[in-house]
């Protein structure tokens, strides 16, 4: 997950807002966008049945592709495929998260 969705995203907001702007190159995100969508094919092919990634217990996997399950909603990055979209919106029910978003603004 780090590879295929935090380095898009990643590189993204590098081209965004973090690089000084005469070195940002605001095409790049159309690609970025494309290498996430196909990531999430990927992905989703691989889901098991359980509730989280591993099965029936979550683990860090879990919390790191919500997290960039978030980042992609901020960064304007569409979730296409119908297993992430009902895996994060199942993460992002869980009451302690929705806690910790709230307490985060």
């Amino acid at each position: 997950m780090l590879d295929e969705f935090d380095a898009a995203l990643w590189m993204a907001a590098r081209h965004s807002f973090v690089l000084p702007e005469e070195l940002r190159q605001s095409a790049i995100k159309q690609s970025l966008i494309w290498e996430f969508t196909n990531s999430q094919k990927t992905l989703a092919h691989r889901m098991g049945d359980g509730p989280f990634l591993m099965g029936d217990r979550m683990t860090v996997p879990d919390i790191i592709l919500t997290h960039c399950g978030d980042w992609a909603r901020i960064a304007k990055f569409p979730v296409q495929e119908e297993r992430l979209t009902a895996y994060l919106d199942r993460m992002f029910a869980r009451p302690a998260l929705r806690k910790v978003m709230e307490r985060m603004g």
